[in-house]
């Protein structure tokens, strides 16, 4: 125990001094690290106490409703915490150059284990919480809750909700890399994407949040009494619940029913904890072995296949386009937690498209359901900034110390940008396109407001994939070999606050617009779409500016010596 406190130490030691260095390169991140986190804690601050008044005082949707859909966030949080984790143990437990070092020392593989786990347990987890503090602090404020509602929800609620996810997240891991040593690793792959796309449509269809609002809202205006027996019983012992429980019963009062379900939330993670522990020590040192076998085979199987695409072949691309493209798609498949951690996320999206693609919203309220559009706009958009955060801000990085061979080569270095940048801007686009048509699915009466969309999800993308790659070029660390870390790091942190800011931005300048356009359409009247064409434009031009700030910012970077 004592190596393990001894090594965490160092770890994040020598991290303070990597984020404190002298140079200007430092000092802006620093600078606006410290502007950005705090605009976003204050944003997040003022937008959950917006939503929490907005929902329980215009809309009148009850505590009981409210705190459902909270249930519901989280249970897609804990997914998203728990696939992240995993793909990100099997890159630093598995195949980090560190863990092969720490393997050959005089040191039990069960602590190499529980020191990487914290490790990244702790390394990415440090914007959670400081969303999860701001949410809360909203939150708590509309409620007038005291302060150690605070600390509890945080470091009584939030953390071990987390640390379970990703307990859960590396037992599974460990067990797929048993089963790999006998099965296909590939067929492993596809059951266990099989697995969570039954998760989410199972969950989603036995909770059916319309059902659950047409179900509340007969007793309307009465719907502050708990409706508890509206709760599927398979929903009650997911640590979802529970936490939506504890949140719904501290603010009602009940604090000895808060406290079972704090109890059942904490005897679970540590119950977990304990458990992979034992599963660890069984099966980790086997599993590293058998990565090693996945590397080997992955790389077999990359070469074999480059017919395909491969430099030997002639294509109708200019020269210098056509070889660096080629090495784009290589660089990409020859490496497993790419197009594994790629396949996961498109997977979520497909199960998430084909979930609001059937639903039938039959809602009265103006307010509620120009909430809801933006609810679903803002959401794909901010599947799109996961994506484009994991994919295009290590992008640059990804090139490494070879770097040099492309500055010192026959080609423009503003050539490998932008062609880096459409590489990746193109994909994400398909993306956004198909997931602005399905969303616009429940409102394909209003052909107008499939056409904002799809424009808005154009325009957020482009917005997006140029924040990420840029400000990733401008950050960019050519030592670091791991693309995870790379999308972790403090860099990447602040890209994402700025691109969260960017969507909230998306819901304050269309929501006004919207919500005059169902109340047009609920009173029958004609709606004047002056408004909406300011909001569309203003958009337009806070979009085309951060755009081009990012990729000034990135253009640049590549002139300084590394």
């Amino acid at each position: 125990m004592a190596l393990i406190v001894h090594i965490i130490f160092f770890k994040t030691k020598m991290f303070w001094k990597v984020t404190t260095a002298r140079t200007l390169q430092s000092l802006v991140k620093n600078t606006s690290s410290f502007i950005v986190f705090g605009s976003f804690a204050v944003g997040g601050f003022f937008f959950a106490r917006f939503v929490t008044a907005y929902l329980l005082h215009d809309v009148h949707i009850g505590l009981f409703l409210f705190h459902r859909f909270i249930s519901m966030m989280l249970f897609v949080f804990f997914l998203a915490i728990n696939l992240g984790n995993m793909v990100v143990s099997f890159s630093t437990m598995f195949r980090s150059p560190e863990v092969n070092f720490l393997l050959t020392s005089p040191v039990s593989h069960l602590n190499i284990f529980i020191i990487k786990f914290l490790d990244n347990f702790f390394y990415s987890s440090g914007t959670l919480f400081l969303a999860g503090l701001s949410v809360l602090l909203g939150y708590g404020s509309y409620f007038g809750l005291p302060w150690y509602f605070y600390l509890f929800a945080m470091f009584g609620v939030l953390v071990p909700f987390m640390f379970l996810a990703g307990c859960v997240a590396v037992i599974v891991l460990l067990v797929l890399l048993k089963l790999a040593e006998k099965v296909s690793f590939k067929g492993l792959l596809a059951l266990l994407v099989v697995f969570y796309s039954i998760q989410i449509v199972l969950y989603f269809t036995v909770t059916s949040p319309v059902h659950l609002v047409q179900e509340v809202m007969k007793y309307y205006p009465n719907v502050n009494v708990y409706f508890g027996y509206l709760d599927p019983p398979l929903t009650k012992v997911l640590p979802n619940y529970w936490a939506a429980q504890i949140l719904l019963f501290f603010v009602a009062g009940k604090f000895t029913v808060v406290a079972g379900y704090w109890v059942m939330l904490l005897l679970t993670s540590i119950a977990a904890f304990i458990f992979m522990i034992a599963v660890g020590d069984a099966l980790y040192y086997s599993g590293w072995l058998t990565s090693l076998t996945l590397r080997f085979f992955s790389s077999r199987s990359g070469s074999a296949k480059s017919p395909v695409f491969s430099f030997e072949k002639r294509s109708r691309f200019e020269p210098q386009a056509e070889v660096l493209l080629k090495k784009e798609f290589w660089q990409f498949v020859r490496e497993p937690s790419q197009w594994i951690h790629f396949a996961i996320m498109l997977v979520l999206v497909i199960v998430f498209l084909s979930s609001i693609s059937t639903l039938d919203l039959k809602l009265e309220s103006p307010p509620l359901r120009a909430a809801i559009f933006l609810v679903l706009l803002t959401f794909n958009a901010f599947l799109m900034t996961s994506i484009a955060l994991r994919f295009a801000f290590p992008m640059m990085s990804l090139e490494g110390t070879a770097f040099w061979t492309l500055r010192s080569a026959p080609v423009h270095v503003r050539s490998v940008y932008w062609i880096k940048f459409f590489i990746l801007l193109l994909p994400l686009i398909v993306l956004s396109l198909c997931t602005a048509v399905v969303s616009g699915i429940p409102y394909r009466m209003f052909p107008m407001l499939m056409r904002l969309s799809i424009s808005v999800m154009v325009l957020a993308m482009v917005c997006l994939a140029s924040l990420n790659f840029g400000l990733g070029t401008y950050f960019s660390n050519y030592t670091e070999k791991n693309p995870i870390r790379i999308a972790s790091s403090q860099g990447a942190t602040l890209t994402f606050l700025l691109s969260l800011i960017y969507l909230v931005f998306i819901i304050s300048i269309l929501f006004v617009p919207l919500e005059l356009f169902f109340r047009a359409v609920y009173l029958s009247e004609r709606f004047h779409s002056g408004t909406l064409l300011a909001a569309t434009a203003a958009l337009v031009a806070v979009t085309v500016a951060a755009s081009f700030a990012a990729h000034v910012m990135g253009v640049r970077s590549l002139r300084r010596d590394f």
